[in-house]
């Protein structure tokens, strides 16, 4: 490993292995209790250190290769999401939606290549768009507020559009479905109380939509795979960052609409994985997917993150805050009566 030196083998790599560990240190460093220079430099730490760890066991995985410039990566990556995370501890006030947004964001700008017309479905992907950027619309109410979500929607949009259309490519399934998504939004649905309700029947079905496509079936089925992470394992790397950041959109924005709609986190965790592991099993019959627990082992530990970051935000130092306010106003309450 020490003759590797600091040379990668690919910009791709470099650009995996720095984003990859993003997640575990901006998770790092939010669930660690202390100021903010302690809390960024224990995530750095333990990014390197698993990292290190994850290198020396490759020598035991044969056609895995050992490379100095990974554990480089992996640690600017904990050190950068390590970062990001100090920076909106006081100032997003839903953490999970934030990580929600960042994922819908990367599975639509990562990799920078346009994607393949022949495998698509015109219907459907105009309403995977507007159920979407629909259920964006919530999230950025929750991060923004009600009122200023009205803009707050069409604005993302927009400039998520013309990035798209530098970097990569522009869809018109996006286009029409997301100024669908905006315009309805913007116009009536921010009005009304059932709003989260209507996205989350939205999202369920294009959850379900998306799992049964092409719908072609066929008469004898294949073998469900009990591994999870294998697809993502034995995928090229940027078509494994793709479809993680989009499962992770799909199926954590199912459980966050679940919840918005009125139902708990763990009534929520229970159906969503029971409804994706029951779509799974149905793949078997799909030529071309990959039928296997992945899908719901990836939503109960999105669950779980879930309630883990609402605990945290409830019982840490924004949550002592907001405990204190409400205690004052009581006092008042009873000093005025």
């Amino acid at each position: 490993m020490l003759d590797s030196g600091f040379a990668s083998s690919s910009r791709d790599d470099v650009v995996a292995n720095i984003f990859l560990y993003i997640p575990f240190g901006f998770i790092a460093a939010y669930a660690l209790q202390r100021r903010i220079f302690p809390a960024v430099a224990c995530a750095a730490m333990a990014g390197f250190i698993l990292s290190l760890f994850v290198e020396l066991v490759q020598f035991y995985d044969a056609g895995r290769f050992q490379e100095i410039s990974d554990i480089c990566c992996n640690t600017l990556g904990t050190l950068l999401g390590a970062a990001a995370a100090a920076v909106v501890r006081r100032r997003v006030s839903s953490v999970y939606v934030a990580l929600l947004l960042v994922c819908w964001f990367g599975s639509r700008f990562y990799p920078a290549s346009p994607p393949d017309p022949t495998s698509s479905i015109l219907a459907l992907d105009l309403f995977r768009f507007f159920a979407g950027w629909l259920a964006v619309g919530l999230m950025l109410e929750t991060l923004s507020g009600t009122t200023r979500s009205r803009a707050a929607l069409p604005l993302f949009l927009g400039a998520s559009l013309v990035l798209r259309a530098v970097a990569v490519y522009v869809e018109p399934a996006e286009i029409a479905g997301g100024s669908a998504a905006a315009l309805l939004w913007s116009g009536l649905l921010w009005r009304l109380r059932a709003r989260a309700k209507i996205t989350a029947v939205l999202f369920v079905t294009l959850v379900v939509l998306l799992a049964l496509a092409p719908f072609h079936f066929s008469a004898i089925p294949r073998a469900f795979g009990w591994a999870p992470f294998r697809s993502f394992i034995e995928a090229p790397t940027g078509t494994a960052i793709r479809v993680f950041f989009e499962k992770a959109f799909l199926s954590g924005g199912m459980i966050w609409l679940m919840v918005s709609a009125g139902f708990s986190i763990g009534s929520a965790a229970a159906i969503g994985a029971t409804l994706v592991f029951g779509l799974r099993l149905l793949q078997v019959y799909l030529p071309g997917r990959s039928a296997e627990i992945t899908d719901a082992a990836l939503l109960l530990m999105l669950a779980a993150m879930m309630k883990l970051i609402s605990l945290a935000e409830t019982e840490g130092p924004r949550g002592a805050i907001l405990k204190k306010n409400v205690g004052t106003r009581l006092e008042n309450r009873t000093d005025s009566a």
